[in-house]
């Protein structure tokens, strides 16, 4: 259905595109045949002699004759011209046709590309959602068809469920926090880097000591991002939660920044399983989850919602994010947003 609609857009924007450029050929064409037409008769037309001047009969022959084949001259002119106007015009119809074709499918592509994203966004997230909900119904169903369920039953049950309902809300607040950030203005203010930091550690100093880890901030530079606060602690947050989960216990993970020119990078560098090559151009996909091997739970993979999260962050500010990781060696996440 969407692959017949965007190809049925294709061709009225094709049709609109060569349209247009028909007629800006023949507005064209036109005003060309005037101007050379009028230039043919001014060039091939022979100052006239009044009759009384002329004595000689033979020499008015001569100039009735010279006159005609002015003008058949001229005609011949204006056919060849209409001719070389006519095949311009078609020229200009065929490969107008192809080239309006593709200017609309350069135009329509975004707008498709788009689509195809949400599409994949709105089965994706159904998908996710639904599964938690289908685990509670089944895990319920089965506790309530036993015959002697006892306190100690009903208790883990509802235990269960709570910690399905948390992944359920996890991952509401994460696609809330998705959406905000894409479609929602962001309010900036000058704050320094060593503060963005310093918030994004201290949110997550807890989960890295349950597994004896220590975040490290080190070089940080003494300048200020006119930026949304909030988001880029967020940004920061997220890669350091990504850093702790993958990196094992009693390790560190360092917080470098360098300043160039016309940015600064925050580097968040991990020694952790480190991440295959193919998979580094996908990771900031939504939903998108790492190698299941990389995770010794369920809940380590998450939802593959934070790190698209950071990316859509970055690019809120004419910023980017990226990795460089090695396999078994660790990874590098580097936020680069512009200065001030």
């Amino acid at each position: 259905m969407t692959s017949r609609l965007f190809h049925s857009a294709l061709l009225r924007v094709t049709a609109i595109y060569l349209v247009i450029i028909l007629m800006i050929s023949l507005i064209f064409s036109f005003a060309l045949y005037r101007v050379s037409s009028q230039e043919i008769d001014r060039g091939l037309s022979i100052k006239k002699i009044p009759t009384s001047q002329i004595i000689d009969p033979r020499r008015a022959e001569v100039i009735y004759e010279l006159r005609e084949t002015q003008q058949k001259l001229a005609d011949e002119a204006r056919i060849r011209l209409k001719a070389n106007l006519l095949g311009l015009n078609l020229f200009i119809l065929v490969s107008g046709g192809l080239v309006s074709y593709l200017l609309a499918r350069k135009t329509l592509k975004p707008i498709e590309e788009a689509h195809e994203a949400q599409s994949r966004f709105t089965a994706d997230a159904s998908h996710e959602l639904r599964t938690p909900i289908t685990a509670m119904r089944i895990e319920t169903e089965l506790t309530l068809t036993e015959p002697d369920l006892d306190l100690k039953q009903a208790k883990d049950q509802l235990q269960s469920n709570i910690e399905e309902l948390d992944k359920l809300n996890n991952l509401s607040e994460s696609l809330l926090k998705l959406s905000n950030f894409e479609n929602n203005g962001l309010v900036k203010e000058a704050v320094s880097v060593d503060h963005l930091i310093n918030q994004a550690i201290e949110r997550v100093t807890k989960k890295a000591q349950q597994k004896n880890q220590d975040i490290a901030a080190k070089n940080i530079v003494k300048s200020q991002l006119h930026v949304n606060q909030q988001s880029i602690v967020e940004a920061i947050v997220t890669l350091l939660d990504n850093a702790i989960k993958y990196s094992p216990n009693k390790s560190e993970i360092k917080v470098t920044t360098k300043k160039q020119k016309n940015n600064i990078q925050i580097n968040i560098v991990d020694k952790g399983l480190g991440i295959d090559q193919n998979e580094q151009q996908y990771i900031f996909d939504r939903f998108y989850r790492a190698d299941s091997s990389r995770c010794k739970t369920e809940d380590d993979c998450g939802y593959g919602i934070g790190l698209s999260i950071a990316r859509t962050v970055a690019e809120a500010h004419k910023g980017t994010v990226s990795v460089k990781s090695t396999p078994g060696k660790g990874s590098t996440f580097t936020l680069q947003l512009p200065l001030s």
